[in-house]
Order: structure tokens, then C-alpha cells, then sequence
């Protein structure tokens, strides 16, 4: 059994009683599970079911969700389907921030604490396409694994910012229609998976955290409209954390509301009686228990911001047109060579030039002042000619580009593809091809009309 702290484990029984704080301790013995969310982006997910050969079984407060029963976890992360963005990896808890946040199409998004993606990846898939998803983290190292999970996920409506919520609420104020915060916390339910975060607890504790919390929502509740969504959630057991957090928030912004979400099974709920003076609408905040369900401890609560005569008039406060170097005004005949790989027909006024990178802008907005990792779909880069990127690869649909060579999931070529070696093929194909499997995008490659093809699989993705 894990050493745990005397001070955690006197507020564990506190929460759950001695009978449900054993429990919990038994929780230790099993091993944590390992799920995926299909990314519906790509793959409606009764295709999914068809074309998947992993041993799942599905999680009870996604139907995008399925924990993996395969002995070798590991074939997860190696096969051809991740690599085609058709799935993320992610714990099954981490799941549900995103699945109760009613994000409709053509909305305005805020991932404010997005990395590694987890979240912003289902965001994205919501969104279909339309709309804008801001997904942010304060680490710009952390932002790069970010901006490549969102390219796998094939978003091309994204803007990838690294930068404190501070500085991005001077930029948006009451923009966003939906917001999600996976804030930073002790990490208390994440005990079992992680073991190293019982020592960053004694370091840092809940009371540490919750003043970090508040600073954040602070900050979201700025850049959230009248009637906007929001979600607050966290890793953590603390009602320190979760439920006094959401307590002094409702009382600060008489606006903001708790709502409850539909009930899964598997769903725990927070209640006044753990607050001092707590509103009975604290019974509506979600908690997972990883001996009451298949994952680990996590804290959800989905919030409402009241309308107001307002809103009307912030609503586009922030279109404003960007100012870019246009590519259309630098090199007409670029914007032929980009159609040849994807229809961009009255898209041409957001095609933007940095460098050498040609990139299709995600929304007229401006990002003046803020350090953006991306902004929008990478396209690719001008050189003697027009070269796609990885990231355009990924974003295409199955009717975008017809130029295809197209393998089976078990073919040797496709794993030889996507370790960077050259790839046989009984097509003929001259010029640039998308290698595909079973239909979906993998990458680029280039053929000479002998059945060789060479291979443009970008190097940072290989399979090792």
C-alpha cells in the first residue's frame, strides 16, 4: 500500500466516512485503467466500432468513450489508427469535463488551461469544423504538445496561444461563449495513477492551489459572455479545491449559476453540507471516485452565466479584420498551386504568410500582443513550389484530395510509412499523393510512376 499523508487521509475519511474510506484504500489494488475517445472529427463512432480491433468496452458518461482491454496497452499508441488522428488516449475521468460543457456548433471556445489536449481535441470535434477554439496553456513547451495534438485531431478552427489568463482576458473580454477549466491542483485523484504526486502534495497542498483557482476563474469569468457555459474542474478530492472554490465563486459573481448536468452512472455528487454556509446548488458538482467508478478522482462542475441586455453588443466587439501579409496580394499564382490540395474558395482573405509558412487563419480576430503557437491550419510552405504540410495531411477529408494510395491497418507498408522508409505500392502515382489507411490520412508522399513512393512523413511523428 502507498504511504499517504496523515492530513489527506484524515480529509478522506471526513469525505467518504471509515467504511468508504477503505474502500477507497482498496482502490490501490487495482490497475488503472486505460481508455480512448474516438475522435468524431474524423470517425462517427458506430464506423468506429466496425473498423476497431481492440477489446473495449464502453464508459458510462461518454459514448465517445471505450476503456481498452488489450493486455499490451502499448499497441494503442503504435498503431496506424492513432497515428490517422482517429483516437486520442485519455483517461476515462479527464473525460467528462468536456463531455458536459453543451458546446454547439459555430460557438466561440475557451480552453484556458488546455495542455496536453485531452480536452481541447474533444472541443474541437464539437465545434464540427465551425466556430473558434482558443486553446491555451501558460507553458510554451507544453503548448507544442497541444498545438500537435490538435493537428493530429485534424482541427483546422484553432488558435494555440501560450500565455497567462491575465493577458488573455485583455484581449477578450466577454467573447467566449463556452469556457472550460481544467485548473492546476494537489492532484489528489491522481494518487494511484501517479504516485510522484503524493511528494508534490507535501510540497504544495490544496490551500496552496485554491488561491492559484480563483485568480484563474477570475479571469474566465471576463472573457465569458452573458448566457455563456462554462466548466470548472479538477484532479483533485479537496473541498478546499472544488466545492469551497465554486462556493466563493457563485457568491463573488451573483450572475453565474450551478447547473446540473444529465446523471451518469458512476456519478457522485458534492454537497452544501461540505461548505460552511454552502448553496444547496453544490449538490449538483460532479465527483468520481475510483472505487464507485472505472476511473480516477476527478471534479467537474458546469456552470451558467445569466443573460443580459448587453450581450448584443459585445457580441462582435472583437471582429475585427487582422492584419496579415497577405498571400494573395504577394504571389497569385501560389493561391493555384494551394487549390490543388485543398478548396480554399472564398477563403482566400485568410491566407497568411510568416516566413516561409503559408497558414489558413482560424477567425478574424486580433492576436496583436499575444504569443500564438498557431493560428489556424498550417498549410504548408512556399519554396521553388508549393510543399504541403503534415498538419494539412491530417486535416483533409476523404473527398478532399483524390491523388490517394490507400493500405489496410495490418499492411507492413503502412508501418514502414510511418517509420520514414520508402513505400511500395501497385499504383501508379506521379507527383504528390496522401498515403491513407483504410481511407483516413496518414501523410504525404511523392511518386515517380514505378510503384516506389517516396516518403514525406514528417519526421517529429515517426513510429519508433
Amino acid at each position: 500500500m502507498m504511504d499517504l499523508p496523515h492530513e489527506f487521509c484524515d480529509s478522506m475519511i471526513k469525505l467518504l466516512g471509515d467504511d468508504g474510506f477503505s474502500q477507497y484504500l482498496k482502490s490501490f489494488d487495482e490497475k488503472p485503467v486505460t481508455a480512448l475517445r474516438v475522435n468524431t472529427l474524423k470517425i462517427p463512432v458506430d464506423e468506429w466500432k466496425k473498423i476497431s480491433s481492440f477489446d473495449m468496452c464502453p464508459i458510462s458518461w461518454t459514448d465517445k468513450g471505450f476503456i481498452v482491454n488489450d493486455s499490451d496497452k502499448s499497441v494503442l499508441s503504435k498503431h496506424p489508427y492513432y497515428y490517422a488522428g482517429l483516437y486520442y488516449i485519455q483517461e476515462p475521468s479527464a473525460m467528462i469535463p468536456a463531455s458536459i460543457l453543451p458546446v454547439e456548433e459555430g460557438d466561440r471556445v475557451l480552453d484556458l488551461c488546455a495542455a496536453p489536449g485531452g480536452k481541447a481535441t474533444e472541443l474541437a470535434a464539437k465545434l464540427n469544423g465551425t466556430g473558434l477554439l482558443v486553446a491555451n496553456d501558460i507553458s510554451v513547451s507544453r503548448t507544442m504538445a497541444l498545438a500537435k495534438n490538435l493537428q493530429m485531431t485534424g482541427a483546422r478552427n484553432v488558435v494555440v496561444t501560450a500565455e497567462t489568463p491575465d493577458r488573455l482576458s485583455e484581449h477578450f473580454e466577454r467573447f467566449f461563449d463556452k469556457v472550460i477549466i481544467d485548473a492546476p491542483c494537489s492532484g489528489e485523484g491522481m494518487f494511484r495513477r501517479e504516485p510522484r504526486m503524493v511528494k508534490d502534495w507535501l510540497v504544495n497542498g490544496p490551500e496552496y492551489y485554491a488561491d492559484i483557482q480563483k485568480s484563474i476563474l477570475d479571469k474566465a469569468y471576463s472573457m465569458l459572455k452573458p448566457g455563456g457555459m462554462m466548466v470548472y474542474s479538477t484532479c483533485t478530492f479537496s473541498i478546499v479545491e472544488d466545492e469551497a472554490v465554486m462556493q466563493w465563486f457563485i457568491d463573488k459573481y451573483s450572475d453565474m449559476s450551478i447547473c446540473r448536468p444529465e446523471h451518469k452512472e458512476g456519478f457522485s455528487y458534492g454537497s452544501p453540507d461540505m461548505v460552511e454556509n454552502g448553496d444547496s446548488s453544490l449538490e449538483n458538482c460532479i465527483r468520481i471516485f475510483p472505487h464507485k467508478a472505472k476511473g480516477e478522482g476527478h471534479f467537474a462542475t458546469l456552470l451558467r452565466k445569466a443573460s443580459s441586455d448587453e450581450e448584443a453588443a459585445w457580441k462582435n466587439r472583437l471582429s475585427s479584420k487582422a492584419k496579415r501579409r497577405n498571400v494573395s496580394n504577394k504571389k497569385d499564382d501560389l493561391i493555384e498551386e494551394i487549390s490543388e490540395f485543398i478548396d480554399i474558395n472564398g477563403n482566400e482573405d485568410r491566407l497568411s504568410l510568416k516566413k516561409d509558412t503559408i497558414s489558413l487563419s482560424a477567425d478574424d480576430i486580433d492576436l496583436k500582443g499575444l504569443r500564438v503557437i498557431q493560428n489556424g491550419l498550417i498549410l504548408g510552405e512556399m519554396k521553388k513550389r508549393f510543399e504541403p504540410s503534415p498538419q494539412l495531411a491530417l486535416a483533409l477529408r476523404n473527398d478532399e484530395f483524390e491523388n490517394r494510395v490507400n493500405f489496410e491497418p495490418e499492411d507492413i507498408e503502412v508501418i514502414k510509412y510511418l517509420k520514414g522508409e520508402t513505400v511500395q505500392s501497385d499504383k501508379v502515382l506521379k507527383g504528390w499523393g496522401l498515403i491513407t489507411v483504410h481511407g483516413y490520412p496518414l501523410g504525404w508522399c511523392k511518386g515517380n510512376g514505378n510503384g516506389m513512393l517516396k516518403n514525406k512523413y514528417y519526421p517529429g511523428w515517426r513510429l519508433m
